[in-house]
């Protein structure tokens, strides 16, 4: 397909800004229908919404640097010792996110400054403030802080963007080949999320995606409770067959979920869909099979 192989040339092509792929790339997602592919690239030129929607390769660690005055001594941009924490704590004052679109990180990578800071809020300066004047004494004021990174990191994370879509793009190439069609695409998006999930997200599973360094896999789930079109899109972008879908609507139609769970004939449904990822004839990894499913009936039940 020429819009495949367009995306790739503009890839491997140094001169032109990542926004120009991920543009195209937009285009692909839009025709074939595939909504994880489109997510994601809305997030890469728009900027992510919050930490949770980070993937890994935008999150990065820094060093804690503020300005503060000790008595007469007025000290600025150093790098300040905070006591430890305990791991999980000094791993979050330090992480540094680049919630940015992709533009803004080639303005980043692009900066005459060695490095990027991103200052911590009031509140939690306030209460750094309150512990550090225990080693420091009472006439310690800290008049900011925050964590910094030298600015080539930022290049970095622009860099695993366009990798990951070059590879993803030869994923498809290789999988449906240099000639294939849009229709034979959007009647293969189990198989798509599968290759992004091997390249992009980088989890070796089917419809879902990581959200970060050692995190629980979530599904992608968009369902409001008793939304059956919603049920039946989200299993049909991940593979479910029609008949499948089909048999499931006619059981959640009889059967009410029981106190602890689904219900008898609902849990025998997803024992067959479990089967069939094991077997092959359902394309999702079996750990993230079983997240996906229970997770869509637990939003569609609410």
């Amino acid at each position: 397909m020429k819009l495949i192989s367009d995306i790739i040339n503009d890839l491997v092509d140094d001169q032109l800004p990542i926004t120009v792929a991920l543009n195209k790339t937009k285009i692909l997602a839009t025709r074939i229908g595939n909504r994880n592919l489109l997510n994601w690239v809305n997030y890469e030129l728009k900027g992510y919404p919050n930490r949770e929607s980070l993937p890994e390769y935008r999150i990065t660690n820094g060093t804690i640097i503020g300005d503060f005055v000790n008595g007469r001594h007025q000290v600025t941009n150093y790098p300040i010792p905070l006591p430890e924490f305990g791991d999980g704590m000094d791993d979050q004052l330090r992480e540094f996110r680049f919630l940015e679109s992709a533009a803004t990180l080639e303005l980043f990578s692009k900066n005459e400054n060695p490095s990027l800071v991103f200052r911590f809020p009031e509140q939690l300066k306030n209460s750094l403030e309150d512990i550090l004047r225990n080693t420091n004494g009472p006439y310690f004021q800290l008049l900011n802080i925050g964590v910094t990174i030298p600015i080539h990191i930022a290049a970095q994370a622009l860099s695993a963007t366009k990798d990951k879509l070059l590879e993803f793009m030869l994923g498809i190439e290789k999988e449906f080949g240099v000639e294939t069609e849009i229709s034979e695409l959007k009647s293969n998006n189990a198989k798509i999320n599968y290759i992004m999930n091997n390249t992009i997200t980088n989890n070796g599973d089917g419809n879902v995606v990581n959200a970060g360094a050692n995190s629980s896999i979530s599904a992608i789930i968009n369902i409001t409770k008793g939304n059956k079109e919603q049920l039946v899109q989200t299993l049909k972008d991940s593979g479910v067959e029609n008949d499948d879908v089909a048999e499931l609507l006619t059981i959640i139609d009889s059967e009410q979920p029981v106190n602890n769970g689904f219900g008898i004939k609902v849990n025998e449904w997803m024992k067959k869909m479990l089967s069939k990822s094991l077997d092959g004839t359902w394309q999702v990894g079996i750990g993230a099979a079983g997240t996906l499913l229970a997770e869509a009936l637990k939003a569609y039940y609410g």
